[in-house]
């Protein structure tokens, strides 16, 4: 599958990476005032020059010297080179690199826990790491390894952006990672336990993240908040902050009744999306960035790796109507199965139009029955 990564070595905007230790992680003092398809593109904020050139897109899986910086979790940016200066654009607000997106996501984590968002979610599904259907993948020799320090990264970055003097409890899915992550991270400055523990957060635990939940784990995740929740309310304290991090509680390779269905999805209503960065099929991505809308960018035709923005929405774009969404903005107003007439106005579809229509309709319907 492509992924069209914006290249760091000539984004004027990418920052340096943060150090790899945190300070003692402590969730501030101002805790209280918590209360007061399938495309990745990736870019940084910053100045407002960009270079034509400079935005070509990474077009294979990081297996290149180029594609592996822009995929490694720690990388920094290679020099800017010089070429033409596009100025301000849309795709700006884009990250540069995995380690930028990282960086994106803990800053507008930690924004919405401090406007008091106690439960967030972040989506970070690359197509190097993520399968839409199974979940992680990992095609190339020391994938797994990134992908769980993805996880590491977004902790120590949201402890910075935060301030954090607190403890931060990261929850793994199961007993065997949570084990290998803490022999293999003797260094960090956060508190690892799995969803199998019989205690997975301590009383003086302030923010928990618990990264990468998946089916089997899913009712051992949705007890934990529920449980959390319910001591926060008997105790009259402020509730504590929970982040999941590229949940997965469902999936179409994993049987689920539509009671199942229905019950996680009410349990992931409650969480604010904060950062989301989801590919469209090889030719775009759906992204958020809290507390901004979200956006639908399309690869432009004639600049790889610069992307167009085609909508703007208050709510999720998904389904039929995403894919109406992009099939409209690539064809032209026709593209969704009704015609054009000489004013421009679309006319009403014909009748083989409208059962196109509703076979596409069926086989979203079909899809959904199996996440």
């Amino acid at each position: 599958m492509q992924s069209v990564l914006r290249c760091p070595q000539q984004s004027a905007r990418f920052r340096a990476t943060a150090p790899s230790s945190v300070p003692s992680v402590r969730v501030p003092s101002a805790i209280p005032s918590y209360a007061s398809q399938q495309l990745s593109s990736i870019a940084a904020p910053g100045a407002s020059g960009q270079s034509a050139s400079s935005k070509r897109g990474v077009i294979a899986r990081a297996t290149t010297d180029e594609s592996a910086t822009q995929f490694d979790v720690n990388a920094a940016a290679a020099p800017l080179d010089n070429t033409e200066e596009l100025g301000p654009r849309d795709d700006d607000v884009l990250p540069n690199s995995l380690a930028d997106s990282i960086d994106q996501a803990a800053k507008a984590t930690a924004e919405a826990i401090q406007r008091g968002n106690m439960r967030c979610q972040v989506e970070l599904h690359l197509p190097e790491f993520w399968d839409p259907i199974s979940g992680p993948i990992f095609p190339n020799r020391g994938d797994q390894e990134r992908f769980w320090r993805m996880t590491r990264r977004f902790l120590e970055q949201l402890a910075i952006s935060l301030g954090s003097t607190g403890y931060i409890r990261a929850v793994y899915p199961d007993a065997g990672v949570a084990a290998m992550l803490s022999h293999q991270w003797a260094d960090r400055q956060f508190n690892i336990a799995s969803l199998n523990d019989r205690k997975p957060v301590d009383a003086d635990d302030e923010l928990v993240v618990i990264a990468c939940p998946d089916p089997p784990g899913a009712e051992e995740c949705m007890r934990l908040v529920r449980t959390m929740s319910q001591q926060a309310e008997t105790e009259g304290a402020l509730d504590r902050p929970i982040v999941l991090f590229n949940q997965r509680l469902s999936s179409g390779d994993v049987g689920l009744g539509l009671n199942s269905r229905r019950i996680r999805s009410q349990f992931l209503q409650n969480f604010t999306v904060t950062y989301s960065l989801r590919p469209i099929g090889d030719i775009g991505s759906v992204y958020r960035r809290y507390p901004e809308q979200w956006k639908v960018f399309v690869e432009e035709e004639n600049m790889p790796g610069r992307y167009r923005l085609i909508k703007e929405s208050a709510t999720r774009p998904q389904g039929e109507a995403l894919d109406y969404m992009v099939r409209e903005f690539l064809e032209g107003p026709g593209a969704s199965g009704g015609e054009v007439g000489a004013d421009g106005e679309a006319k009403q579809p014909s009748l083989l139009s409208q059962l196109a229509r509703t076979v596409t309709s069926l086989n979203y319907f079909m899809k959904s029955l199996k996440n």
